[in-house]
């Protein structure tokens, strides 16, 4: 038994039985892309009752895997064109590359709880440094990098503290500022993959929102699918749950609100300029997800035109 890119042949000396393909290019890059992913396709088990003998091991469930005689098969043959050919082999790249844009996807949700990691454990050993720095250090609160760099001097003219001491907490400041290198590569990462998956949602509401939103609806289709209402309270889910709970004031803003037009905007304001965002993020969502086309710069105009008007 034998599978070409256009049916299914079991034959000797001569073709015995077949199962064509439907003379459509979807149907046949479908088949390919199955066959690909290590499956039997329904051609393949319809023929099966002949326990043919099979040179793929992926269908050594079906048949006898072995060496089998080579005959000459046209596609031509059987009215299949090289056009049809080339056509299914489009649609099947298409299907490869989305599905390999949706595993980055998942992929782009992980790097995003990966930060989130890493600014917490960044934040703890900042607080930490802080308090034991004030032990030989009365000043003004200081700068992070203040910090940083007079623990690293710490040890000159200090009788206070001795060396095993000041080991210990060079080595946590060294420790944070590995972890901030490793947090800025990480941010980098994230900037570079979410304009790759979205560059109209990036331009409009920065990477970094746009890569969270991303993570939180699922996927760019899925957040493309998404009503801007929907889009507006993502990462609010529990003031959202609270205000269905308890009857509380819905939220007017999820993740969106780390955008600097609402949270530097008069409170008044702010619900306003969510929707607005909001509705122009699922229209940026809807031309990355579908069409591919770029309309950033025309929705950012838009959006600050709209924006002036709010705050007047």
């Amino acid at each position: 038994m034998k599978t070409k890119w256009f049916g299914v042949f079991v034959y000797d000396d001569e073709i015995i039985d077949k199962r064509l393909f439907p003379k459509d290019d979807e149907e046949i890059a479908e088949r390919l892309y199955r066959i690909q992913k290590g499956e039997i396709i329904e051609e393949e088990r319809e023929l099966s009752k002949y326990k043919a003998i099979v040179d793929d091991k992926r269908l050594e469930s079906i048949g006898k895997f072995g060496r089998i005689r080579k005959i000459e098969i046209k596609a031509e043959d059987f009215g299949y064109t090289k056009d049809l050919l080339q056509k299914a082999c489009i649609k099947l790249a298409i299907k490869r590359i989305r599905e390999e844009q949706k595993d980055r996807e998942k992929r782009l949700s992980e790097a995003i709880d990966a930060l989130d990691d890493l600014i917490k454990i960044s934040n703890m050993l900042m607080e930490r440094l802080r308090n034991w720095f004030n032990y030989f250090v009365i000043e003004e609160k200081k700068e992070e990098e203040e910090i940083i760099e007079e623990i690293s001097n710490l040890c000159i003219g200090n009788k206070k503290i001795d060396a095993m001491e000041e080991e210990s907490i060079k080595n946590i400041a060294d420790l944070f500022i590995s972890i901030g290198n490793v947090r800025k590569k990480l941010e980098n990462y994230i900037r570079n993959a979410v304009k790759e998956i979205a560059p109209n949602v990036s331009k409009i509401i920065g990477h970094g929102i746009a890569a969270r939103l991303i993570a939180m609806a699922g996927g760019i289709e899925r957040l493309a699918m998404m009503p801007s209402g929907t889009i507006q309270v993502l990462g609010a889910e529990k003031s959202l749950f609270k205000h269905i709970k308890d009857g509380s004031p819905p939220p007017k803003h999820g993740v969106i609100f780390q955008h600097e037009m609402i949270n530097k905007a008069p409170k008044d304001k702010r619900g306003k300029i969510a929707r607005l965002l909001a509705t122009k993020i699922a229209i940026a969502a809807k031309a990355d997800a579908f069409t591919g086309n770029y309309i950033a710069d025309k929705l950012k105009n838009e959006i600050e035109k709209r924006y002036k008007e709010i705050l007047k």
